[in-house]
């Protein structure tokens, strides 16, 4: 196995099949590190400076693709000159403002084999970093535990920075049974009641994308939807940015094309009034991004399209879950979606004593600033 870091963004575009091949058979997925969303993310959000990809290779001793090589492990990597203020060099795993999970591409077979050989390349002192950082990774899950193993095989340092639950999606029996589960009768009165009235409004009808022709106007009306209301106003809308707004139209035709793309959207006579992006990563998915027209607010379009949704999971069994990307405060997903996924980050040293010091020293830095400032 050997590892080859690629600095120049241009030149992944040479390994973009073996990436997706080894997206495709991950220990976890992560529709955030396939290729059809990171290239787009990396033209759009990518530092001048400082991202470097490291990619792990093996020998295909089977010879099924042909190739004498496999991709076995992707990490994204951004390299700092200072870590939380801190004048310590150090590498973490890239994240952009539309990225909402970490977790770097692991082939399944190949996992362990992986973890040592990145270790040994931390080791390595040609990159200079002294910390790395496994920065919004879920918590718990296949990747953790490596680096827990790893940790414990090695008796290495290791601190766990951050830790959060953000509201995940789980199908019950069917979903009637789920809501009674997630809802108490007075909601579920509550929002029947503001259908009632929306209802009464003109004619409610929700759809799913399906048609390819659609495509285009579909993303251009989520867009003016979000714009139309507080988003637009404060400049966060993607519209806002005309960027963020190609980057957005890239990744959903890509996602579409591939399908992986669940967008569903709530018509009152004919007009969208919400809508909902979702990306597929079977066994799972991801919710993306939701835009509501906020004249509509005293209905609250963007709840019943939630409760479309989970209607619409409960009708497709090859989707076991999906993470609802959101902060740990959402009050709605949390109590619509009662399941949690932990995200957390953990920090290691590269195997200098300076960056083990600093490791060792962060549970004491977080002693003292909470005994000095309190718990916020």
């Amino acid at each position: 196995m050997y590892v080859k870091v690629v600095r120049e963004p241009a030149e992944l575009l040479e390994y973009v099949p073996e990436w997706q091949e080894l997206a495709d058979s991950a220990i976890e997925p992560n529709v955030f590190y396939e290729p059809w969303f990171l290239l787009p993310a990396i033209e759009a959000f990518s530092p001048q400076q400082g991202l470097e990809f490291v990619l792990i290779f093996a020998p295909d001793s089977a010879q099924f693709s042909g190739r004498p090589r496999v991709l076995c492990g992707f990490f994204p990597l951004e390299r700092r000159n200072h870590y939380r203020r801190m004048p310590v060099s150090a590498l973490t795993l890239w994240r952009h403002v539309h990225c909402y999970l970490c977790t770097p591409l692991l082939k399944r077979g190949y996992e362990r084999e992986c973890i040592k050989i990145f270790f040994d390349f931390l080791a390595d002192s040609s990159h200079k970093a002294r910390l790395m950082e496994f920065s919004w990774i879920r918590g718990g899950g296949p990747f953790h535990q490596l680096l827990v193993d790893r940790f414990n095989e090695t008796a290495q340092l290791n601190d766990l920075c951050e830790a959060y639950t953000r509201a995940l999606f789980r199908p019950a029996k069917n979903a009637d049974e789920y809501l009674q589960s997630a809802l108490p009768l007075k909601q579920r009165k509550g929002l029947q009641r503001r259908k009632a009235q929306l209802d009464a409004l003109g004619n409610v009808e929700y759809r799913t994308l399906q048609q390819p022709e659609e495509l285009q106007s579909w993303i251009s009306g989520f867009l003016k939807v979000e714009a139309s209301g507080w988003k637009g106003t404060e400049g966060s809308a993607l519209s806002c940015n005309a960027t963020a707004a190609t980057f957005f139209n890239a990744i959903t035709s890509a996602a579409y094309q591939r399908g992986r793309l669940l967008m569903q959207a709530l018509y009152l006579d004919e007009k969208p009034i919400a809508y909902r992006c979702a990306l597929l990563a079977a066994p799972g998915s991801f919710s993306f991004k939701i835009a509501f027209d906020e004249n509509y607010a005293h209905f609250s379009p963007g709840v019943l399209l939630h409760l479309e949704n989970i209607y619409h999971l409960h009708e497709c069994p090859e989707i076991r879950w999906m993470d609802s990307c959101t902060s740990p405060d959402n009050s709605l997903l949390n109590h619509l979606w009662p399941d949690r996924r932990a995200i957390v980050t953990v920090l290691a040293g590269t195997g200098r004593s300076s960056g083990d010091f600093i490791v060792a020293s962060f549970a004491l830095l977080r002693w003292l600033k909470r005994k000095k400032f309190g718990r916020a």
